[in-house]
């Protein structure tokens, strides 16, 4: 009559910790839920945007509103990876881009340029970046867009010349220059 009972208590004790990993899992799941709700919830603030889609994408990505401002920089990034290697002048150019908008007080977003010059960052980076400029074109007056447009074009052209060129002709690259006809593209829309 014994073996029964042991039985039992061990099938109890099995249904018990079992019931223990899930709810473990569900707390875990609630908590992680709750954190990318609140980062969804300071980048909204921090960018003006209701569009949840994009506050996700930009999350996946690992931005949050501290290393938001590393995204105004993707373009001179991905300027700089056009001939396929980061030169000195060109990493110099960037960071200097960089340090002109004050990144050198958040240390997280330059950490995140400086890692995107490093290694070749994904192309997904980029066609985010497209999408995260496309909507803050739409969500600023129009002069606003166009000194935005303006700003990002000089720093990519600046990147763009940094390397390359004979006595100052063709310094832009076709590569680089297709890069640029892009980042012109997301403004003409």
């Amino acid at each position: 009559m014994n073996e029964p009972d042991a039985i039992h208590r061990r099938g109890q004790a099995l249904e018990d910790e079992f019931f223990h990993r899930v709810d473990e899992k569900l707390r875990e799941d609630l908590r992680k839920s709750l954190e990318r709700n609140t980062a969804r919830e300071h980048l909204a603030a921090a960018t003006g945007f209701k569009n949840q889609e994009l506050l996700d994408h930009l999350l996946d990505a690992g931005f949050e509103a501290p290393t938001l401002a590393a995204m105004a920089l993707v373009p001179t990034v991905f300027i700089a990876w056009a001939d396929g290697t980061v030169t000195p002048a060109e990493r110099q150019a960037v960071m200097s881009a960089a340090l002109q908008r004050g990144l050198e007080h958040t240390p997280s977003a330059l950490q995140m340029i400086e890692s995107w010059l490093h290694k070749h960052p994904p192309r997904s980076l980029w066609k985010l970046w497209k999408e995260y400029a496309a909507a803050l074109n739409a969500a600023v007056s129009p002069s606003m867009a166009d000194v935005l447009k303006k700003e990002i074009t000089r720093q990519a052209k600046v990147v763009a010349e940094a390397s390359g060129g004979t006595l100052g002709f063709g310094k832009i690259s076709a590569d680089e220059q297709k890069i640029l006809d892009e980042i012109a593209e997301v403004y003409s829309k």
